[in-house]
């Protein structure tokens, strides 16, 4: 006769979650939707729990620090396991994420009106598909050896093709304009780099560009109060 095996047993998060703890909660970004989710206490001891083998998970230990029975916790912590496998947010095997390197994007020529493109596509591309606009602003490098333009220019470039975009969304739209700026930058050479971060009472995503580790046309004093969630 098999051993039955533990449930749950030890889950994973998925490839499309990206999760950071902040002050106690577990924030999610689902990352095929743009969506973020803010856990509870009690559910963010649970999802630290189901990420462990079941051999080193303590229940009793949960159940007196929030001051329940340990026959409720069992039970709430199944259910707990079973929606988060059905929502897709945990997994019950390891998937790692690809490795394989990204295609090199074409070179493109700088241009002011380049600029002005990016940003009015990124707009519109995330509205029709999230997860295929993002992936393919993150994916997107061309060759980085010299000759490329300045940085600096290309971001004041950049800064003028916005102040010709009007958009709606402003200044509510750090995604699009991050993921703009990102493409622009990386399709001129630059390996610049896409941070997404998150910040708690009262909740606030933030998304943004580094070069060399360094923040673009962003205040690193400001930077501080997020925690990141995601970066490519």
């Amino acid at each position: 006769m098999h051993p039955v095996a533990p449930f749950p047993p030890q889950l994973f998060c998925s490839p499309t979650m990206r999760c950071v703890e902040v002050s106690g909660r577990l924030v999610v970004l689902d990352l095929s939707a743009g969506v973020y989710d803010v856990v509870d206490e009690v559910g963010t001891a649970m999802w630290g729990l189901l990420t462990q083998p079941p051999a080193a998970r303590d229940l009793p230990r949960l159940a007196a620090d929030f001051g329940a029975s340990p026959s409720l916790v069992e039970a709430d912590f199944s259910d707990f396991a079973t929606a988060q496998l059905t929502a897709g947010r945990l997994v019950a095997e390891h998937q790692a994420m690809s490795a394989q390197p990204a295609p090199k994007a074409v070179r493109r020529r700088p241009s002011l009106l380049r600029a002005l493109r990016e940003r009015a596509s990124a707009t519109r591309d995330l509205q029709r598909d999230f997860a295929t606009a993002y992936q393919d602003r993150v994916d997107a490098m061309a060759d980085t050896r010299e000759p490329r333009v300045d940085p600096h220019r290309l971001v004041k470039r950049f800064r003028s093709a916005e102040s010709l975009y009007q958009s709606q969304e402003a200044p509510l739209d750090c995604l699009p304009r991050s993921l703009a700026l990102l493409r622009y930058l990386r399709i001129a050479g630059w390996p610049a780099r896409h941070v997404i971060g998150v910040a708690l009472y009262p909740f606030e995503a933030h998304a943004w560009v580094e070069l060399d580790g360094d923040p673009v046309n962003e205040s690193a004093a400001y930077l501080r109060r997020f925690t990141v969630i995601q970066q490519a």
